[in-house]
């Protein structure tokens, strides 16, 4: 990556988790519930067999209440953990949920380790991917570990859906080879979908 790419990178990042962080906490409550009242709409959502979500870092939109929605369904959930040489996504059951532990940069991960192989995933995965920004032709930018490219890129019969808030969408991101495209994008404003 060229000097001019990452420090562009590093300022947007910057501003988005800036406007992000600026959301009142009241309002961050009322905000996730119309995200999630959104996705539950949604099709993909309500046909998963598995869904891939995350634990909000306090000023990302919380997906913990759609998570518990398809456990009670009887879908599989599945969150981030740090294994010691990489992230992967690991199944959680409801009370996991409740006993997650702080991981590699204190982000909450769960307790236990039950790794998913996205490649043998027999139904359809859902993943429910945090970002720092977003754009029309739904490029993400992440945080910069290029965790969710790797998981984005993994799962064949999977739907990227990208959860923001309407604050950190913006015309265009600058993009690299190996970034992946979101499949839609949710805000409380509704969701996009990208047109294939």
């Amino acid at each position: 990556m060229s000097d001019d790419l990452k420090s562009t990178k590093k300022s947007l990042r910057k501003h988005f988790l800036e406007l992000r962080t600026k959301i009142a906490a009241d309002e961050r409550v009322h905000l996730d519930r119309m995200i999630a009242d959104h996705v539950r709409e949604m099709k993909e959502f309500q046909e998963a067999s598995m869904i891939a979500g995350y634990v909000t870092d306090g000023t990302e939109p919380d997906v913990i209440p759609l998570l518990r929605d398809a456990l009670r369904r009887g879908s599989e959930v599945c969150l981030p953990k740090w294994n010691g040489t990489e992230y992967i996504l690991s199944c959680v059951r409801e009370d996991g949920i409740d006993r997650l532990e702080p991981g590699k940069w204190g982000l909450m991960e769960p307790v236990a380790t039950d790794p998913v192989d996205l490649e043998k995933i027999g139904g359809n995965l859902l993943l429910l991917v945090p970002g720092v920004a977003f754009d029309e032709a739904f490029a993400r930018l992440g945080r910069g570990g290029g965790i969710y490219d790797r998981f984005l890129s993994a799962g064949r019969r999977s739907f990227a859906l990208g959860v923001f808030y309407e604050c950190q969408k913006t015309l265009t991101l600058p993009r690299e080879v190996h970034d992946a495209f979101l499949d839609a994008a949710v805000t409380e404003s509704g969701v996009r979908k990208r047109i294939t």
